[in-house]
């Protein structure tokens, strides 16, 4: 309820060139400045040419004097066109609407204390941190598919802007398409609608709202990528519903196929827009300064006592030597985002700058963490040097990166990778790995091992689950791993005879390093390469779509150390899975109600796959159930408490080792004592087991009992 006598809000600037309506980025402007004063904000346009039907007062100088005379202190909202900061304010709003520089040439002049939004993460540079603002930019009373029969369609239309003018050419295939473009003279939305309504198809040569408007009125989007215009696709547009990113007829059929999906879609992106909106206005009026640059909230509100001794806290300081880029999965999942949550406790320091070690950052830290291969990297020279700095040293793992397989593509690598390995385990004063299994492959060198599972950041995976009637085309996925040659092998003849028997109803991606052998020029294939940043990884996963995902995995021992990440991707994504009933998977999947747990076996493998082609209603019930159980017991939020419990413990030397033997007494073997450094000594039954033991590991252990 609002406060008759209660502080202002700080007024937002929109920094909006004139409206037009047939420029996304204009009418983007003006309908924040909009949506701003509808949800009871007070917003203002900073150009005078506005739309008479929107709430977008224009700024004067008068207001300006009463809101300084007020001291109220505005908040100004940039375009990623504006480089500089030209209105003077002390809280700066940038909202990326494209890639920042690429229509001006000019960076943007980024202050320590700007916000950054964006319209789509593809476009947000890297290193940057951006929330999502998703302006929904259509009137669906006008651009909608009433009417439309699919049957009735004929020819295409093609939009450019600037394409031309950059110097960029056109394709063939565009010749006798009916040109929408602003040089073929301005329509109104009534006359793009009807065009849209009719046509087979729109062709774009380069990113524009106009794609939407397309779409919501049935007509697949065809994108022409080019060096000019449109160097990469953006997959996550839409969760690829409706949207072709090539020239071949399997990709328009597919676009034809789901462009029926987009209107619930839209309607989604509207509702989140509104919940995003309101998370901007509590976000930078609560970061919001004066005009004196002094935080708002210490100027309004009455500090809370503090008794005379209390001081600031400190937090914990863990220094990463890690070679992999933050952005990739790994670091991700395992380091960056847990301890984002604990970032009132915690922070991260990057121990190895521009390819050097900086070992004199373990002055600042209070734990050390070799990631991964890294250790594996280093000369025995550094790393001894490492060990020696006084700080405890940990190693943190989520594979067996030790004793790779001969047939796995890093094979060669992790032959090199061995030594530095476990000569770094050996001395480390505890191991942090994912799974229960690959903690026995590292007890035999180092006994004090702690299992932290993987979880997973939820929301940046969800997708609603998918309903379909039965008939309709069949998306198959698999990635990564699940395409090397051991675990595709079990599959393969399977997926073939899938292909045979359903034709063009039936498209697979590949997705990963290499297309498997003999599927190269499959016409019911498509290979891509895996995106190594993991929020793009989590747009592509969602923006292809699949109906089904496949987990095939050879049982030998290195995929026994693999940990289940990939049913907690595709189920937050709303995919039905079907897994090689190993140890990996049998410890979370539940089979027939959070996916389909299968022996490795050709024939039992084609019966799943049928079975869940031919029934939509099966796969649905898969998918929401696993999606449900993932988001209740698997999120990253409500379980990041065992990662500062565990990393915490392992600060003072008393941390035990958490584990399926954690309860019996284990003894140091003579591997593990060859080190001469003082470790502190391992108890019979550790303090606090349960902080880092696992779902899995509990299983095994009911099981074991």
């Amino acid at each position: 309820m609002p406060r008759l006598f209660a502080s202002l809000h700080q007024p937002y600037y929109v920094y909006t060139p004139p409206y037009k309506q047939t420029s996304g980025g204009s009418r983007a402007l003006h309908y924040l400045c909009h949506a701003l004063n509808l949800i009871g904000e007070e917003a203002y346009s900073v150009n005078h040419q506005t739309h008479s039907e929107l709430r977008t007062p224009v700024l004067t100088q008068e207001i300006v004097n009463t809101h300084q005379a007020a001291g109220r202190s505005p908040i100004a909202i940039y375009p990623e066109v504006i480089s500089d900061n030209p209105l003077k304010a002390r809280n700066v709003i940038r909202y990326l609407l494209a890639e920042p520089a690429r229509y001006t040439g000019h960076p943007i002049q980024r202050g320590l204390r700007d916000l950054i939004y964006t319209f789509g993460p593809s476009i947000v540079p890297e290193g940057w941190e951006a929330d999502r603002l998703r302006m929904p930019l259509v009137d669906t009373r006008i651009y909608n598919a009433l009417g439309t029969r699919p049957e009735n369609r004929q020819g295409s239309a093609v939009f450019f802007n600037r394409h031309i003018a950059n110097g960029g050419t056109l394709n063939p295939v565009t010749m006798n398409s009916i040109e929408i473009s602003i040089r073929a003279g301005e329509r109104s939305a009534a006359e793009l609608a009807e065009i849209f309504k009719t046509v087979e198809c729109l062709y774009l040569y380069e990113h524009s709202t106009i794609c939407f408007e397309a779409l919501l009125c049935g007509c697949p989007v065809v994108y022409i990528q080019n060096e000019t215009s449109l160097p990469e696709s953006y997959p996550w547009l839409m969760e690829g519903n409706g949207i072709a990113w090539d020239l071949s007829p399997e990709s328009l059929k597919r676009a034809k196929a789901s462009v029926y999906k987009v209107q619930a879609l839209y309607q989604k992106e509207e509702d989140d827009f509104w919940e995003d909106l309101g998370k901007l206005v509590e976000k930078t009026q609560r970061l919001a300064v004066d005009l004196h640059e002094r935080p708002i909230s210490a100027v309004t509100q009455s500090p809370p006592y503090l008794p005379p001794t209390t001081s600031a806290k400190k937090k914990k300081r863990l220094l990463v030597y890690s070679v992999e880029s933050t952005w990739s999965p790994c670091p991700q999942i395992r380091l960056i985002r847990p301890f984002m949550q604990l970032s009132q406790d915690w922070e991260i320091e990057w121990g190895i700058k521009n390819g050097q070690v900086d070992t004199n950052a373990a002055a600042r830290a209070d734990l050390i963490l070799l990631h991964r291969f890294t250790p594996g990297l280093m000369p025995i020279s550094t790393l001894d040097l490492i060990f020696k700095l006084g700080k405890p040293v940990i190693y943190e793992s989520d594979d067996l990166l030790n004793e790779i397989p001969a047939n796995h593509p890093e094979a060669a690598a992790g032959a090199s990778w061995k030594d530095g390995i476990e000569y770094s385990v050996k001395r480390a004063q505890a191991v942090v790995v994912s799974t229960p299994f690959l903690a026995e492959k590292y007890r035999h060198l180092n006994p004090n091992v702690h299992v932290l599972q993987n979880y997973l950041d939820y929301d940046i995976f969800h997708r609603p689950v998918p309903q379909k009637a039965n008939g309709d085309p069949i998306s198959i996925g698999l990635l990564g791993s699940s395409i090397q040659p051991s675990n595709f092998a079990l599959v393969d003849r399977a997926l073939r005879a899938v292909c045979e028997h359903y034709g063009d109803r039936i498209n697979i991606d590949f997705v990963g390093w290499h297309c498997p052998q003999g599927w190269e020029n499959h016409p019911n294939a498509r290979f891509t390469s895996f995106i190594h940043e993991y929020e793009k990884y989590a747009m592509q996963l969602k923006g292809m779509a699949w109906d089904i995902a496949l987990i095939p995995l050879a049982q030998d021992e290195y995929n026994e150390c693999k940990s289940f990440v990939k049913w907690l991707d595709y189920s937050a994504a709303g995919i039905a899975s079907i897994f090689s009933d190993v140890s990996v998977y049998n410890a979370v999947v539940t089979h027939e109600s959070t996916g389909l747990l299968m022996p490795n076996s050709e024939q039992v493998w084609l019966d799943a796959i049928v079975s869940l082609i031919e029934s939509p209603q099966r796969r649905h019930a898969l998918a929401q159930q696993a999606q449900r159980e993932v988001e209740a017991h698997f999120g990253l939020k409500q379980n990041v408490y065992l990662y500062n419990e565990v990393y915490s413990s392992l600060i003072t030397g008393t941390a035990a080792a958490t584990s399926t033997l954690a309860s019996q007494s284990i003894t140091p073997t003579a591997s593990a004592t060859q080190d001469s450094s003082p470790r502190q000594p391992i108890p019979k039954r550790p303090a606090g087991i349960n902080a880092g033991v696992t779902v899995v590991a509990r299983n095994l252990l009911k099981k074991s009992g």
